[in-house]
């Protein structure tokens, strides 16, 4: 009997071979479109979206053959626009040649629809294109290309439609359904559209769908869904499905990244300091420096975690405010509105720490997500440290007996899918805002004199 992991596999298998162009989203992704011999003489590429155009090479087959040196002499390249510095480095010949990529040749500004141009002195016969994207996680900027030709007198017409193939997609994976065992065809169905969305590069919508489906789903389901496309698609693509939905995660950072990544967030914590010593690696930072001595691959952020008395803070909001107003005036990025944390950054740029707050109640106390008063203070407070990654780090008093409170007894061995306990009711009472003390009564002289009489 077809198992729900075999059926995926076999989904995302196919998926990738019968569209291999929607690949062109991976660092380095390569488009080939073939065409039979037209007449053209302008050759468009587009974004259907606001995004950045990025491109390494625009390569153009002709019969008979032109090269590269060929071809530049003969062509007018023109663009929306350029970003700073690549109109100057920017080389027709380099962008023409589909076979040596020379790095990034056209990058434009951030607009509604960006697009380049290739225009011909004299009409060719055209019978085939080559679009090459940029080595880096921003490819997938492209995920909405479209590619047109014209002819002498003649309209643009489209060769190529990114948003199009995205849409049969998930036509084809929703017609696989009616193939299904029915006893898993209800959960199929509810993981087609997230998983066809994930092959076509649309990773926001992806794990919007999924959350929602997600509500659905048994655990172990989503426990498949995960590691099939994370195994199946992401990782050729430098990603894996986190918390966070598709996303560049640690197992594709280099030593050099993680190590400054990690002195970043002990410069936060080493702030925080002098507004509460209650601050240390918590979640799956924590769990990184006892369980695996390095960043975890399927991670993509690290976490601190800090707690205040309730004379310091009576509800979350206050405590979010006290790091807040503490860290900008140290020069730190802050933002977000979320429940029970806030993201950091360095005054300077960089990537994230989300920085949780708790609250003291007596001797316990718990972050969201969580189970409320899970851990008293005894397991957190006062810090210890580690040596991680060539970095001291601070770490709750017994790291082992708070990686159990959090993340039950199986916390030693990796989940990609683990899920926290993600209750805001439990924690009502302490996101609720203070009402604001109500103003005094103003009675009147009659109002004074009749008090008077009482």
């Amino acid at each position: 009997m077809e198992t729900l992991g075999e059926l995926l596999t076999e989904t995302v298998r196919s998926a990738r071979a019968a569209f291999p162009d929607l690949d062109f989203v991976r660092p380095a992704g390569q488009l080939h479109v073939a065409l039979p011999p037209t007449t053209v003489d302008r050759v468009r590429v587009e974004l259907a979206s606001p995004s950045i155009l990025r491109l390494q090479s625009l390569g153009v087959s002709t019969t008979p053959a032109l090269s590269p040196v060929e071809l530049a002499a003969r062509v007018t390249i023109t663009a929306s626009s350029f970003a700073d510095g690549f109109r100057e480095t920017f080389d027709p010949e380099r962008l023409l040649d589909a076979e040596h990529p020379h790095g990034v040749q056209i990058r434009t500004e951030h607009e509604a629809l960006p697009w380049a141009e290739v225009a011909f002195a004299e009409p060719v016969e055209l019978t085939a294109l080559h679009l090459r994207g940029i080595a880096a996680r921003a490819a997938i900027e492209s995920r909405d290309v479209r590619v047109l030709i014209g002819s002498p007198g003649g309209p643009w017409v489209t060769v190529y439609d990114a948003p199009g193939r995205a849409e049969e997609l998930q036509a084809w994976v929703r017609a696989r359904t009616v193939d299904v065992p029915d006893d898993l065809r209800p959960t199929f169905e509810l993981l087609a559209g997230p998983l066809a969305l994930t092959v076509a590069g649309h990773y926001q919508p992806a794990r919007t769908a999924m959350k929602s489906a997600a509500k659905q789903l048994s655990d172990e389901a989503r426990r498949e869904f995960v590691r099939t496309v994370s195994e199946g698609v992401l990782h050729d693509r430098s990603l894996d499905w986190t918390a966070h939905g598709p996303t560049r995660s640690f197992r594709f950072w280099s030593a050099e990244e993680k190590q400054d990544y990690v002195r970043s967030t002990v410069a936060v914590a080493d702030a925080l300091r002098d507004l509460t010593p209650h601050v240390c690696f918590g979640y799956g930072a924590a769990l990184a420096v006892v369980r695996d001595g390095d960043l975890i691959p399927h991670d993509d952020d690290l976490d601190l975690i800090v707690a205040f008395e309730p004379h310091e803070a009576a509800t979350l909001p206050e405590a979010h405010a006290l790091v807040e107003d503490f860290l900008r005036a140290r020069g730190f990025t802050v933002k977000g509105d979320f429940f029970g944390h806030r993201h950091v950054a360095p005054a300077g740029g960089g990537k994230n720490v989300d920085v949780f707050s708790a609250l003291f109640e007596g001797d316990r106390i718990a972050w969201y997500p969580g189970t409320r008063g899970a851990l008293d203070r005894a397991t957190m407070f006062p810090t210890s440290e580690r040596e991680f990654l060539g970095v001291t780090v601070p770490l709750p008093a017994d790291p082992v007996g708070y990686l159990e409170t959090i993340y039950g007894p199986g916390w030693s061995t990796p989940d990609p899918a683990f899920k926290h306990r993600w209750r805001k009711k439990d924690f009502a009472d302490q996101a609720a805002t203070p009402p604001p003390p109500e103003p005094e009564r103003r009675t009147g002289w009659l109002g004074r004199l009749r008090q008077s009489w009482r």
